[in-house]
């Protein structure tokens, strides 16, 4: 993996020179398509390699307090951008593999893999995992055309396109404890003049 991550450092390297001012309007569009796409493979890449180092215990066998702290000092990242690398690290390798493909694949961006693995988990709780399946699906064809913040929103109603009989019940019980509040708390206060 390293000869070719080495390979890959040259190629960037090379395209760093590059005359941008020299492309074409739909060359210059696609170098951009492709090096977002490449950014988004190298994440995925960087998470799986911070998933193992953090499986193995390396951070605390050089000594520091945990692996974000250890990152911190490697790479110079904040804490809490070291926490969300580790954790998103975790969650991708622990969970549905959909969303580590499609990450891989450029299809979607770290934010949005956040985004999609949060959404894939509660949907797994609350209808297992072959509605988890068909959630990841989903949501990584809305990450087409959606930010992570309107792909969040969007997830807040997925079980109604991959579970519509478990979204229909969950409406109900939201309405009958509505209902319940409602009459719990209605009151009326007489008092005299």
């Amino acid at each position: 993996m390293v000869e070719e991550l080495a390979q890959a450092d040259d190629a960037v390297a090379a395209c760093v020179d590059t005359a941008t001012w020299a492309l074409t309007e739909h060359d210059l569009i696609a170098a951009l398509d492709a090096a977002h796409r490449l950014e988004q493979r190298l994440a995925a890449v960087k998470l799986a390699l911070i998933r193992e180092l953090d499986g193995r215990g390396t951070a605390t066998a050089q000594g520091a307090s945990s692996t974000a702290v250890w990152l911190r000092e490697r790479l110079r990242l904040t804490i809490p951008a070291a926490r969300r690398l580790v954790d998103l690290a975790a969650v991708l390798d622990a969970g549905n593999p959909g969303i580590r493909q499609a990450l891989a694949d450029g299809q979607i961006t770290v934010d949005q893999a956040r985004v999609i693995a949060d959404t894939v988990n509660t949907v797994q709780t609350t209808a297992g995992p072959e509605a988890a399946d068909k959630a990841v699906g989903v949501l990584t064809d809305w990450a087409g055309q959606f930010d992570p913040t309107h792909l969040r929103t969007l997830g807040t109603r997925i079980l109604e396109h991959v579970a519509p009989d478990l979204a229909d019940a969950a409406a109900h019980a939201a309405l009958d404890a509505e209902a319940a509040r409602a009459t719990r708390d209605r009151h009326l206060t007489l008092s005299t003049l």
